[in-house]
């Protein structure tokens, strides 16, 4: 019972992220007013569909940003440690 709750608060709150999208709310709309079971199982599966597209692109630009922050340096560059090393020299 708990997976099967757990399952419904996740695809639940995905609906919820993403029924600003302009494309998803004509689909959901149409799910909540179909009473036909098959047709009701066939709009939910296109959703989940465009719902895992739209997660795949996020998470490639999520992954772009990482990749982009690992170039960033940790430490700020101090131009006084550089100086002092070359006149060691």
């Amino acid at each position: 019972m708990k997976p099967f709750l757990v399952f419904s608060f996740l695809f639940i709150f995905t609906i919820n992220s993403y029924c600003e999208n302009i494309e998803l709310i004509p689909l959901l709309e149409k799910i909540n007013t179909t009473t036909n079971i098959d047709e009701k199982n066939k709009l939910l599966d296109e959703l989940k569909i465009k719902l895992a597209q739209k997660n795949k692109k996020a998470r490639e630009e999520a992954d772009a940003i990482i990749e982009a922050k690992k170039k960033i340096p940790l430490k700020a560059y101090d131009e006084s440690l550089y100086n002092e090393k070359d006149a060691l020299k």
